[in-house]
């Protein structure tokens, strides 16, 4: 029996998969065929079918249903695989950058034969053009990188991924394919790209400490703790800390240094303008009073980082953490580790540390992160291999990264990052995610003063026209 139909064949017994209405190829308007039903309708089903199959299966057939388990087995323990051979699109070669990717290739090889794993190297954000043109010479690779923000749920919709639902039943809820990782890649109830909080990364902000306490300031941290550390707070922090230390007219120390991405903040706080909110369809939010303290908040921010100028009256920012307070990117390990001169990792960087972003009202942020992952390419003639591959390669990242992080983060700060990190939010920020719906209204009108009001005048219809045209496209 051939993989794929001895995969499905497992997988009958133990799972009923259904795809709601305006789900599939909702991208094309196209339906999967699959018809919907009641979580009662589905035990009915299911017991019936177990009966039919207790009747008509014959004794060999019994045999070798009961003796095999791999419908509930994990990815990271199938022992043999008919084809093991696997292809790999990726941005970068990972040999000599990726350790923990090359562990992966390493371990699978050493398992299902050495050479079975070919990686293709297609350039930073190159995964579109080369799928497509596998796609048009019908010759797909079984996995390819990818990332969430750039392309999802666009490339579900167009089908240039399959959903992984199917061969992720064991492992999901793992250390190592965490469910709020992989919830970042769920459409139509389902999943479609292997990761998990380790190859993923957090929106997080690091902090200086000791320009808090030459300052005596509280630091974010110590705020967090008490349920202070708002929107208001951080934009004092950025006003105070924002300074010309040698009196020349120019500034040289920054309260927030560069990078940072507004919407952000937006997300922490759980106000996101346009979100999926089931069966495929979306959902304006542009009339939440929060919009309007978001356009108001931005207003504010980038007046304060406008009075950095340059000789030219370009605005510039040069506050990286020790020059400016607070830092915010995919938190790594130069915010965070004491090396030494060879990039040794010594222990903790006492004068730096992080918390989650600011919030409205100082709750506990939701977690924005750079969602990025593993997917399986429509047509990809070896699935189940690219599929184990991928958990191996989540599986290095999981222990590898936090064997890492316990070398320069507390006890508490390493809880506090897999906290944050059971709290995710995917970034939905390019305009051509959802054919027809744009995600970036409103932000330059902010940054450039336009009052809050006027910008949610001008674009709530507009929007709600367009998430209106998109949902009709699903039948929704």
């Amino acid at each position: 029996m051939k993989k794929k139909a001895l995969l499905s064949a497992l997988l009958a017994a133990s799972m009923v998969m259904g795809t709601l209405s305006g789900c599939g190829n909702a991208g094309n308007g196209e339906s999967s065929g699959q018809q919907s039903s009641t979580p009662e309708s589905k035990e009915e089903s299911k017991a019936e079918e177990s009966k039919e199959e207790e009747s008509s299966e014959t004794p060999e057939e019994s045999e070798e249903a009961s003796g095999s388990d791999a419908a509930w087995q994990s990815l990271l323990e199938i022992d043999t695989l008919e084809d093991p051979n696997v292809t790999l699109d990726h941005y970068w070669d990972p040999e000599g950058r990726d350790f923990f990717e090359m562990a992966a290739i390493k371990r699978y090889e050493e398992k299902y034969g050495e050479g079975t794993v070919t990686v293709n190297v297609i350039g930073w954000n190159g995964g579109i053009e080369a799928l497509q043109n596998e796609l048009s010479a019908n010759d797909v690779s079984d996995l390819i990188f990818t990332e969430g923000n750039a392309c999802f749920p666009s490339y579900a919709t167009k089908n240039y991924f399959q959903p992984i639902t199917e061969y992720i039943q064991k492992d999901l809820g793992s250390d190592f394919m965490d469910e709020a990782s992989m919830s970042n890649f769920k459409y139509c109830d389902e999943y479609y790209v292997f990761t998990n909080a380790a190859a993923t990364r957090p929106y997080l902000l690091a902090y200086y400490i000791p320009m808090f306490k030459d300052n005596a300031l509280e630091t974010p941290g110590e705020l967090l703790a008490k349920g202070e550390w708002t929107w208001d707070k951080f934009l004092e922090y950025c006003d105070m800390l924002t300074v010309d230390n040698d009196g020349d007219g120019k500034i040289d120390q920054w309260g927030l240094g560069p990078r940072y991405k507004l919407q952000n903040f937006a997300y922490a706080s759980g106000i996101v303008g346009i979100q999926e909110v089931g069966n495929g369809a979306l959902q304006s939010n542009w009339e939440d009073e929060n919009m309007l303290k978001y356009f108001e908040f931005i207003t504010k921010l980038e007046t304060i980082q406008a009075r950095a100028k340059n000789e030219e009256g370009n605005v510039y920012n040069d506050g990286w953490l020790g020059t400016g307070a607070m830092y915010i990117e995919a938190i790594n390990q130069e915010q965070l580790a004491n090396r030494d001169e060879d990039g040794k990792i010594l222990g903790n960087n006492e004068d730096t540390s992080f918390v989650p972003l600011p919030t409205i009202d100082g709750s506990m942020a939701s977690t924005p992160v750079w969602d990025k992952g593993y997917a399986i390419p429509e047509g990809a003639g070896n699935p189940l291999g690219g599929a184990v591959l991928a958990a191996m390669i989540l599986d290095e990242y999981a222990k590898g990264l936090k064997a890492e992080q316990e070398q320069y983060m507390t006890a508490d700060e390493l809880k506090l990052y897999y906290d944050c990190m059971a709290n995710t939010i995917p970034q939905r920020k390019n305009d051509d995610l959802y054919e027809g719906v744009t995600m970036s209204y409103g932000e330059e009108e902010a940054k450039e003063g336009t009052p809050a009001a006027t910008i949610i005048d001008t674009y709530k219809d507009v929007v709600k026209n367009e998430v209106q045209a998109y949902n009709d496209k699903l039948g929704q």
